[in-house]
């Protein structure tokens, strides 16, 4: 059951309704990826940090953080709950971060789309964030293996720096394997093969999970709740900028208990 829904991702839906979401000047917007022309939707950062509750708490000072450019490439995982790129800028006000995450996207479609390629070498990036469909690196190693080795070789073309995406347990397929451990195992591997770093989102899951069991960062279909997208964008933060996330103000409207919490498993994954 569970590889016939992974085999039912495999193709995206249409990547021509896929668009660039990106935060740069201050602002935020999407860019049509097809015409690369900016929708005039563009927000002031204060208004939307006001609706995300981000407004009221200070995050990192500019000066304390190098500017980067950081796109992140994925699916719903990495889009939900207004996307990991958006709450990590709220963490590193002084980046640009975008994401090209159309919903099912393997990373397999990605290399196979002109256009997520276009953006690879065009975007002037730093920082390439590789995350695949959930199941696929243990369901289809070899494969999952492979298209990250593609993409990688593009990303290095470019002159950018590729980071691994270790997604979490789903709690729909760990019959099929899909457990923290066989996760860890095959980003660890991937990883290590091809030189990269991997960001051990999944290991902060189980840890978090492990420390507050009632801590909701999924749902049963694996997508994350805010919380969960939260402790994603403070692993990304520790792995990026090389500096613990314990301290940041920055809270996007979770509570001062679980924002202190999520900040300290992030840290204490990474070994800070």
């Amino acid at each position: 059951m569970a590889i016939k829904k992974l085999r039912g991702m495999e193709k995206p839906a249409a990547f021509q309704e896929g668009k660039l979401f990106i935060r740069e000047n201050g602002k935020y917007g999407f860019m049509n990826i097809f015409s690369g022309k900016l929708i005039n939707i563009w927000v002031a950062v204060c208004l939307l940090s006001a609706i995300i509750a981000g407004c009221g708490s200070q995050p990192d000072k500019p000066s304390a953080v190098p500017v980067r450019r950081i796109l992140f490439i994925g699916n719903s995982y990495t889009g939900f709950n207004d996307g990991i790129d958006k709450h990590l800028t709220g963490l590193a006000p002084q980046i640009v971060a975008g994401r090209i995450a159309p919903d099912r996207a393997t990373l397999e479609a990605h290399w196979r789309n002109s256009d997520t390629l276009h953006l690879i070498r065009t975007g002037k990036w730093d920082v390439v964030v590789l995350q695949e469909q959930s199941q696929a690196p243990v369901i289809h190693t070899k494969n999952f293996s492979e298209y990250t080795g593609k993409l990688n070789e593009e990303i290095k073309k470019a002159g950018a720096q590729t980071i691994l995406f270790m997604t979490w347990e789903r709690p729909d397929s760990v019959q099929y394997g899909v457990t923290a451990a066989n996760l860890s195992g095959v980003f660890t591997d991937v990883g290590q093969q091809l030189g990269v770093k991997i960001a051990p989102v999944g290991v902060a899951f189980f840890k978090a999970m492990q420390e507050r069991p009632g801590l909701k960062l999924y749902s049963l279909d694996g997508h994350p709740t805010l919380p969960g997208t939260y402790l994603a964008a403070c692993v990304f933060y520790g792995v990026i900028f090389e500096k613990s996330p314990v301290g940041n103000a920055y809270s996007a409207g979770l509570n001062d208990a679980d924002r202190v919490l999520l900040q300290k498993i992030a840290a204490q994954t990474l070994g800070y």
